[in-house]
C-alpha cells in the first residue's frame, strides 16, 4: 500500500539522497514521492567550485528558485546572475545551465514537469 503523505527535511534527503538532490520524481522508490507529473530537486553549492554541471537542453518545463546566494547562468545566448529571492522558468528546448559559476555560496529548488528522466540531453 502507497503512503498518503511523506515528511522529510529536504536540505538532507536532497543532500544525503541517492538521487543527486532529486526528491520527487518519476524515478524515486516510493510513493508518493514517486511521481510522474512532476521534479523537484534541492541543490547548493560553495562559491567558487567547479559544479561540473553541463549545459543541457530539455524537452519539459524547467523553473529553478534561489534560495541563498548567486550564480552565474547561461540561458539561450544569455548570461544572466540569479541571487537570492531570484526564479527563473525556462522553457523546454532552450539550451541553458544555471550554475556556470557560483558567485556566493549558494542553495536552489529545481522543479521540472513532468517528470521525465530522459528529457535532458547535455549538449556542452
Amino acid at each position: 500500500m502507497d503512503k498518503a503523505y511523506y515528511v522529510g527535511s529536504f536540505r538532507d534527503d536532497g543532500l544525503n539522497g541517492p538521487n543527486r538532490g532529486w526528491i520527487v520524481g518519476a524515478f524515486m522508490g516510493d510513493a508518493p514521492r514517486k511521481n510522474e507529473a512532476v521534479e523537484i530537486k534541492y541543490w547548493e553549492y560553495a562559491a567558487g567550485a567547479a559544479v561540473g554541471h553541463g549545459t543541457k537542453v530539455s524537452s519539459i518545463i524547467e523553473c529553478t528558485f534561489i534560495l541563498r546566494g548567486k550564480t552565474k547562468c547561461l540561458i539561450g545566448n544569455h548570461e544572466i546572475t540569479l541571487k537570492a529571492g531570484d526564479y527563473i522558468v525556462i522553457k523546454p528546448g532552450t539550451p541553458n545551465n544555471t550554475v556556470t559559476e557560483i558567485l556566493e555560496d549558494v542553495a536552489g529548488l529545481t522543479i521540472k514537469a513532468p517528470s521525465d528522466p530522459s528529457a535532458k540531453q547535455i549538449i556542452g
